[in-house]
Order: C-alpha cells, then sequence, then structure tokens
C-alpha cells in the first residue's frame, strides 16, 4: 500500500509560475495549524488611529539560531518548576526584559524524563511552551522563536527574540 500525497497550493497560478515559491509537504495525519488570535480595530470608529493595533503571531524562525552567535543574550531556567510557576515565570521575565530592550534570550525548559514507553523528551514545560506563545500577552512582546541549538541547550531549550 502507497501513501497518497495531497498537494494544495493557495494560488491561481500554475506551477510552472511559481519556480521560487515554497513548496510543504506533510506525510501522515492531518495536525490543525495552530490559529494566531488576531483582534482587528481598524473599522471600530469609537478607537483613535493610534490605538488601532493587531496583535502579530509569534513565528517559528528556524534561522534565528544566527542572531545568538555573539553571546549578547540573556538565559531564564526553568528547571524544578512547576508548569504553572514556570508559566509566570517565563512571562515576568520577557515582560521585565522587553522593557529594558533586551531582545535576545535563551529559555531554558528541560527535556523531561528521557523516555515514557516509545515516546522521548516528554518534558511538559517544553511542550507547553510553544502553546503560551500563541496567547495574547506572549504575542505582545514575542516576535520569533525557534529550538536551540546543541551549544545553546539543544531541545530542551528555546531561542526567544522579543519585539522592540
Amino acid at each position: 500500500m502507497s501513501p497518497k500525497i495531497k498537494l494544495e497550493i493557495n494560488s491561481q497560478k500554475s506551477l510552472e509560475d511559481l519556480p521560487n515559491e515554497k513548496i510543504t509537504v506533510s506525510l501522515g495525519k492531518n495536525k490543525p495549524q495552530p490559529q494566531a488570535i488576531l483582534q482587528d480595530k481598524s473599522n471600530d470608529p469609537d478607537i483613535p488611529n493610534n490605538d488601532r493595533k493587531t496583535i502579530k503571531p509569534v513565528v517559528l524562525d528556524q534561522q534565528l539560531f544566527k542572531q545568538f552567535k555573539n553571546d549578547s543574550f540573556r538565559k531564564v531556567d526553568l528547571h524544578g518548576c512547576t508548569v504553572d510557576d514556570a508559566h509566570q515565570k517565563v512571562l515576568s521575565y520577557l515582560t521585565n526584559h522587553s522593557k529594558k530592550k533586551n531582545l535576545l534570550h535563551i529559555v531554558i525548559t528541560g527535556l523531561g524524563n528521557k523516555s515514557n514507553g516509545d515516546e522521548f523528551f516528554t518534558g511538559k514545560i517544553r511542550k507547553q511552551f510553544p502553546l503560551w506563545l500563541e496567547t495574547e500577552p506572549f504575542q505582545k512582546i514575542v516576535k520569533s522563536y525557534s529550538s536551540c541549538k546543541i551549544k545553546h541547550g539543544g531541545l530542551g531549550a528555546f531561542y526567544v527574540k522579543l519585539r522592540n
């Protein structure tokens, strides 16, 4: 039995007309894409123009590690925290540093237990961190994130870049 591949193109052009477009192929189960909560107040006449802002989603940036080469970043370690404590700690940490204009940070979540049956890296905080970034308080201050390279903590840590 061979797997079926479904290709969806969100454009009116043919493949030949899109030589430099990014193509994503997903195999296996369909995963729902995380949806950012956007608040569009641009048509509300009661709100002045300078207060009409949309909350931009936090971007997963696989090239973010390049900005962390010169060691001008700060770290927060969430080892030993409960999930709720870690959430509060990282939110207050990032909020404080966004006010100080420190943009580059590493959030160390840890990997959790190394294996649980056939599942590896079972860390609860590690699994929750990307979901926290989809919430409004984090979307206001975080611009992008990605998993760290080995020298900065590997899969047990995340690079985070704050908004200006």
